[in-house]
């Protein structure tokens, strides 16, 4: 008989039980990376199916599922400062969100790779080696992504608008 690992994988909980244990987690993670509830909403179940679609080949879940939401809040990311570009016009919000505080506001406006080191290493708690693991970058480039990232924050914080 061949050793299959499948009866280790079909030991842990269903996709179902994962889903809903980690559904808020990851709509947090999206928002805050994305700087959007709505944007964030969409990013957060596009990870999941991706999550869905490879659950049983999945070592780690829940590290699959964190490199899923990052890396598509960045992708969208990406996308809409591409559009905002060869947009030929600004369209105004119809409604704005109340700002949630001072430092957000300058956290939403940071580079989008910057943005995702401050929200892991500050908001999700990871450490640097973690946050280098899951952006698959080299912890030296982590480690400067996250000191521009808050000389960038310590400099616009006292030079207020």
């Amino acid at each position: 008989m061949i050793d299959d690992p499948l009866p280790v994988r079909v030991a842990r909980i269903g996709f179902d039980d994962f889903y809903s244990t980690r559904l808020a987690r990851a709509l947090r993670l999206a928002h805050l990376v994305t700087g959007s509830v709505a944007v964030g909403q969409e990013v957060a179940q596009d990870a999941f199916v991706a999550v869905h679609t490879r659950w049983a080949t999945i070592e780690n879940p829940d590290a699959y599922l964190r490199t899923a939401v990052v890396n598509l809040s960045r992708s969208v990311q990406r996308r809409q400062i591409r559009e905002r570009r060869h947009a030929s016009t600004i369209v105004e919000p119809v409604a704005t969100l109340p700002a949630y505080d001072e430092t957000w506001q300058r956290v939403v406006r940071l580079p989008v790779d910057q943005r995702a080191v401050i929200v892991l290493r500050y908001y999700e708690d990871m450490s640097l080696n973690e946050i280098a693991a899951e952006l698959d970058r080299p912890l030296g480039t982590v480690k400067s992504t996250l000191h521009r990232a808050l000389a960038h924050l310590k400099e616009t914080l006292h030079d207020r608008p």
